[in-house]
């Protein structure tokens, strides 16, 4: 965990509100990560690629023009 700050690419962290990576977890990496970028989705779990596809895939798509 210490070497996160080390990080030097662009970065997405993504869970679900019903996701096993809860907040907690995430919020260890989005933190220490410089520039990483977080999304929650709100109804899915594990998978938000399969749960809320549509709104998961414009996310990917948007970080992805955003990045180097």
């Amino acid at each position: 965990m210490e070497r996160l700050r080390d990080v030097n690419v662009p970065t997405l962290t993504i869970n679900g509100r019903y996701d096993i990576a809860q907040d907690f977890v995430m919020a260890a990496y989005y933190e220490k990560i410089p520039g990483a970028k977080w999304i929650k989705y709100e109804n899915s779990s594990h998978l938000p690629c399969w749960e809320e596809r549509g709104a998961y895939m414009k996310a990917i798509e948007e970080f992805l023009a955003q990045s180097p």
